[in-house]
């Protein structure tokens, strides 16, 4: 037991312990100035125990927020008013008018006459009560069926001692006796049995559903043993397949369809883990947390894995990650990324061998277009020339803006001869293009440079580059739109 609840808990239990004390003594005490002082003493417990239910209550069931110093106060002042007019029993009798034995029963038993105060104390009682059992109610129906038991525990703690006091105001026990006693030890009992078999206080409180019901994530709850302790529905809705009512399961057994989680309740360094679940042809991407759960003793008690849906987070740095990678315009892969995975397959190369070319494009004159028809015509010559070029090239081949009107194109597991054909098809392929915009008809001329590496040892990608940069700026000085190959 941990917080407050338990603070109220044990305040509201040692009252009732005072208050069934005090009237044990009483009826068993037959002089009138010593079942007075009994008298007195109960009001002691009566007077705790009434606001500490409520409160202990208000906890158990999430309402924490109306818990205030103030109302903290008001409650504790009317209490004291009560337990101070209580007091003057057998001096001023404020509380008890007329105080008197009655021996005509089996049992000689304390008598008096309610006044204004005592029935107001019983209102309050009353109102405390019953603000407790309204709140129980509301929990038993509205918990989830795994733990309304729980809920019903504690709504039998409330409205036993309620019962037991109507039926003693009411006159209708046996001898007079007071039955506000005897329902209170009934409904410790049945705490007690609450405690000991269904864990009232244990990982997880009644007020749970203010937090798993409201969470869009999904949460599971499991013990030392790996056993499912709670869970929030959404959890169901997040990984198909589990139990439907998973509480009591092995997470082990309940979670076989999802390695990644298994790994993590199983690793003992609470890393999160990354995972992805197909749903009505849906692909959902979540991320698990797992986190120590202590008891009141800083003990381990289990562990709680929040499961976090993070597709639409995904799906967005996806996007991102495309945006930075390609060219705004031609919509192909930019200088940057191509380098990087230029690089990548320079690597695979030097360490399993093989072959690769490169082949490096600049538009012609293509000042001269921007010129003479807009930058917006020198645009739309660009997107055209990479749909010829994207239509001569295989499907493994890499093409990327490397700069203005420069285009480089990666050409994995081609020789020198192969790279030398595909640049003479790229080169016919643009100077078959004729483009149209705005009413204007042109067309564009291209220069190419080749170079090819055969098993690369310890070249460079910059080497590379350096070449077939050489070779294209050979085709320019031979008189452009020309194909020509680096001779080192």
């Amino acid at each position: 037991m941990v917080g407050l609840s338990a603070i109220y808990f044990s305040i509201s239990m040692v009252g009732g312990i005072i208050y069934s004390f005090g009237y044990a003594m009483e009826i068993s005490s037959n002089m009138l100035p010593e079942i007075m002082f009994w008298v007195r003493f109960q009001h002691l417990g009566i007077w705790v125990v009434t606001p500490a239910w409520l409160l202990f209550s208000l906890c158990m069931t999430g309402k924490e927020k109306f818990i205030t110093p103030r109302r903290i106060a008001v409650l504790s002042i009317i209490s004291a008013f009560f337990f101070m007019s209580a007091l003057t029993l057998g001096r001023g009798n404020l509380f008890h008018l007329n105080p008197r034995i009655n021996t005509t029963d089996t049992f000689s038993t304390f008598i008096y006459d309610r006044g204004l105060i005592a029935w107001l104390g019983l209102v309050y009682i009353s109102i405390c009560l019953a603000g407790s059992t309204i709140l129980f109610s509301f929990k038993m129906f509205r918990a989830a069926p795994a733990f309304r038991k729980q809920a019903a525990i504690f709504l039998m703690g409330s409205l036993i001692p309620w019962i037991g006091m109507i039926v003693y105001v009411l006159g209708l026990t046996p001898y007079n006796l007071d039955a506000s006693p005897i329902s209170m030890i009934l409904s410790g009992l049945i705490l007690s049995f609450g405690f000991l078999r269904l864990r009232l206080f244990d990982i997880v409180p009644l007020a749970r559903d203010v937090i798993f019901e409201s969470m869009n994530d999904g949460v599971l709850v499991i013990d030392t043993h790996n056993q499912i302790i709670d869970f929030n529905p959404h959890l169901l809705e997040m990984l198909p397949g589990i139990p439907s009512t998973p509480v009591g399961f092995s997470a082990l057994d309940a979670l076989a369809a999802y390695p990644a989680l298994l790994e993590m309740i199983k690793d003992s360094t609470f890393q999160s883990v990354e995972f992805s679940v197909d749903i009505a042809d849906s692909v959902y991407h979540y991320r698990s947390t797992p986190s120590l759960l202590r008891d009141w003793r800083k003990k381990e008690a289990g562990k709680i894995i929040v499961i976090h849906d993070y597709t639409q987070m995904k799906q967005l740095l996806e996007q991102l990650e495309e945006l930075a990678t390609r060219d705004s315009l031609t919509e192909i892969y930019n200088r940057r990324h191509f380098n990087k995975l230029a690089a990548e397959e320079l690597y695979r190369l030097q360490r399993y061998g093989g072959l690769m070319s490169l082949i490096m494009m600049d538009i012609d004159y293509f000042k001269r277009i921007n010129d003479t028809y807009g930058h917006a015509a020198g645009d739309a010559a660009l997107r055209a020339v990479v749909k010829v070029c994207e239509e001569a090239l295989r499907q493994s081949d890499i093409m990327a803006r490397y700069g203005g009107e420069e285009f480089i194109f990666l050409l994995p597991q081609t020789d020198s001869t192969a790279a030398l054909n595909t640049a003479h098809r790229l080169l016919t392929a643009i100077q078959n293009l004729h483009i149209e915009y705005e009413g204007h008809s042109f067309v564009v001329e291209a220069s190419f440079g080749v170079a090819s590496v055969v098993s690369p040892s310890n070249i460079h990608l910059d080497e590379i580059l350096y070449c077939v940069d050489k070779a294209l700026y050979k085709a320019k000085k031979s008189g452009r739109n020309q194909v020509c190959v680096c001779d080192s």
